[in-house]
């Protein structure tokens, strides 16, 4: 067996990915890439190969290529052809397609506003069973689309979450691990290799088909007829899409409707996504060309689905790059190849055709029906106690059509009244007296602050002179003394020399008068003074002239003593005017606080309070209320106030039957009615009243919600 033989034989494994032989008799080997959809592949044993058994339909085949591993397969049609020898051919699909295994039984939804594109293809990837054979890994999308399918099978689910994006996807796969990894990736935009005729060219052809040219798409949702879901809510109220290439091609309009789509925004971005691929005609170049990646090896050489590709073609005027969408081998041992490149996917990218061909899918979708449903309310209401009616908007009402309220005023209603009553019955309550409630508090508690001491504060005053008082001369009262004899004093005697004296004796003097003794005036209060220990009695006398004694001589006075007599008399003293003036230096004062504390003492003591014996009496008359039953009839309003969801709504009270409350409903931030939630209709009257009311609902309701009962 040649080494490129080698190189390229098959090996086979179960379902549980065990090794089960290698398939050294394999002949045709060949293999399809698509970009963004389904691989195939082939191969071929003799009939009589025993080895033939290990290929059951299911099992798993590793196909090479020149000893690189092209991918992993399942096998799946068998078919035997006989002439001389026969052979069986094997047909094989890639390891993707164990996702159409699984089904997402009836209806799921997931995305939109915080869901993000890995958190749906988890979601899909989770319904996998009974074990999951493929996780995601690199995920280069961020899109928070809203998905929705029903009776769908994972593959095709898959498949059709890119399908919205506006930039080029590429699908691609890591199957030597398992659980096998599934990456959603941008595709390349770098030049990867090259065509060009004289070098790896045998054969070109070009296709330009028009097909499935649009230039104005009309997207139609989930519902039928006047309730189907189409764009207008969020396309200005315009149903269709344009191209702008119009003016190239003309009007060219298609019509494409997917119910599985029931939000307006997500039908849009879809159909949006469709007609940028379908603006401009399928262009597409089916090249034969010879793989030079097996003798260069280089990698700008080597051909894979998803590249891009120049195409080079100077005789024939061709000068293009674009993508390769299709790479195809018959035989893995030869070196010639075809691919296909073109300026969009025919097969993925949405096409009109590939959209009709999941009729058979849309047929098992659930639709719905136009449904009218009444709500009536009937109560009585008043200004401070408002009519209420509460009513609830599920889920599954696809279209609110219409909502409209009819009412009617009538007088307000009672079904019984009180007529009378009597009396009799006393309730007496008594409270025992001579109770003593005491509170004490425990004696001898003492609570003391204490100041440190030795803290001084002194305050300075400037020296400054005192205002000057004045007062005016007055005459002082006079004062009245008794006569009294006075007291005699002794004096032991002494000797006087070189000086005057005179001694007189005379009759009490007045006090004014001046004495004098030496030529020295004496006070008259001084009738006696001197030296205790010579006591001297000088006798007063009326002032004589001054004179003197020119001679020397000396007076002996022996012990002697002085009487006198102070006859009753009287003072009076006289102070003239005159004025005061203080003068204050400047000087500081100082304050010294020495370490104290202050300590507060409570005795013991307690609180008594006495609350007397005493009693409540209370008195209710024996009375009984009879009723009157029957229908009584009070006032009618006049005038209504109506709110829906809080909305005041603007009524003519001669037109109550058909008051439309549809533009007063809550709305969610897509602004559509909220659904899945109670709206709340208020009715205040100007007075009491009776209200009897109805509201209709037309509306388009799908056909889901679980239950058969």
């Amino acid at each position: 067996m040649s080494r490129s033989r080698m190189a390229n034989i098959p090996r086979i494994y179960n379902s549980k990915m065990e090794l089960q032989c290698v398939l050294d008799n394999a002949i045709n080997i060949g293999y399809k890439q698509k970009f963004n959809d389904l691989w195939t592949a082939t191969f071929t044993l003799p009939a009589d190969d025993p080895k033939n058994k290990y290929c059951n339909p299911f099992h798993y085949v590793e196909i090479y290529d020149e000893g690189e591993r092209v991918e992993l397969f399942r096998i799946l049609p068998i078919e035997l052809k006989r002439s001389k020898k026969g052979f069986r051919t094997y047909k094989c699909e890639h390891v993707i397609a164990t996702l159409i295994d699984n089904v997402m039984f009836r209806y799921h939804q997931i995305g939109n506003i915080g869901v993000f594109t890995r958190s749906v293809v988890n979601f899909v990837l989770g319904f996998q069973r009974p074990q999951a054979n493929w996780v995601l890994g690199r995920c280069d999308f961020n899109h928070q689309f809203l998905y929705k399918w029903e009776n769908e099978n994972l593959c095709a689910a898959l498949f059709s979450i890119p399908r919205p994006f506006m930039d080029e996807w590429h699908f691609t796969y890591d199957t030597t691990v398992f659980p096998w990894v599934f990456n959603l990736v941008r595709a390349d935009d770098m030049l990867g290799c090259e065509v060009r005729y004289g070098k790896n060219m045998q054969e070109i052809t070009k296709l330009i088909d028009p097909t499935n040219l649009v230039t104005r798409i009309y997207p139609l949702g989930y519902g039928e007829g006047d309730n189907q879901l189409t764009i207008e809510s969020v396309n200005n109220g315009i149903p269709f899409l344009e191209a702008d290439t119009i003016d190239t091609y003309g009007l060219k309009e298609v019509i494409w409707t997917d119910r599985r789509f029931e939000d307006a925004q997500s039908l849009k971005d879809t159909a949006w996504t469709m007609l940028e691929k379908l603006k401009t005609p399928y262009i597409s170049y089916n090249v034969e060309s010879i793989d030079l990646f097996k003798k260069t090896r280089q990698e700008f050489d080597r051909f894979r689905e998803g590249k891009r590709v120049r195409v080079i073609d100077k005789l024939d005027g061709i000068n293009v790059e674009t993508r390769i969408v299709e790479i195809e081998k018959v035989d893995v041992t030869k070196a010639d190849i075809n691919i296909t490149i073109a300026n969009k996917d025919r097969n993925v990218a949405g096409s009109i055709a590939a959209m009709q061909e999941r009729a058979r899918i849309h047929e098992t979708y659930a639709q719905g029906s136009e449904t009218l449903i009444m709500i009536p309310y009937a109560d009585n209401c008043e200004p401070n106690f408002p009519g209420i009616f509460d009513f609830f908007i599920p889920q599954h009402m696809v279209n609110i059509n219409q909502a409209f309220l009819r009412l009617r005023v009538t007088r307000f209603r009672a079904n019984s009244r009180a007529v009378g009553g009597g009396g009799g019955t006393t309730a007496t309550t008594t409270a025992g007296g001579g109770t003593t409630a005491t509170s004490s508090n425990g004696g001898a508690t003492t609570q003391s602050t204490t100041n440190g001491g030795g803290t001084t504060q002194s305050t300075t005053q400037q020296a400054q002179q005192t205002p000057t008082t004045s007062t005016n001369a007055q005459q002082t009262p006079t004062t009245s003394v008794q006569a009294q004899q006075a007291q005699t004093t002794q004096d032991g005697g002494a000797t006087t020399s070189g000086a005057s004296s005179a001694s007189t004796t005379a009759s009490a003097p007045a006090l004014a008068s001046t004495w004098r003794i030496g030529g020295n005036s004496v006070p008259d209060s001084m009738t006696s003074a001197g030296d205790p220990a010579h006591r001297h009695m000088i006798t007063a006398t009326p002032w004589m002239p001054e004179h003197s004694h020119n001679m020397q001589h000396t007076h002996t006075i022996t012990a002697h003593s002085h009487s006198f007599t102070i006859p009753a008399h009287s003072h009076t003293v006289t102070i003239p005017s005159h004025s005061h003036t203080v003068t204050i230096p400047a000087h500081a004062h100082s304050v010294t606080i020495p370490a104290h504390s202050h300590s507060v003492t409570i005795p013991a003591h307690s609180h008594t309070v006495t609350i007397e014996a005493h009693s409540h009496n209370v008195t209710i008359p024996n009375h009984t209320h009879a009723i009157e039953f029957g229908i009584f009839e009070g006032t009618a309003a006049q005038q209504l106030s109506i709110r829906v969801d809080g909305n005041l709504i603007p009524i003519n009270m001669q037109q109550l039957d058909h008051i439309d409350i549809r533009p007063f409903l809550s709305r969610d931030g897509g602004g559509r009615i909220r659904r899945n939630t109670w709206h709340r209709l208020e009715i205040v009257p100007d007075r009491m009243t009776r209200i009897n009311a109805q509201i209709f609902l037309n509306i388009f309701t799908n056909s889901r919600g679980g239950g058969t009962d």
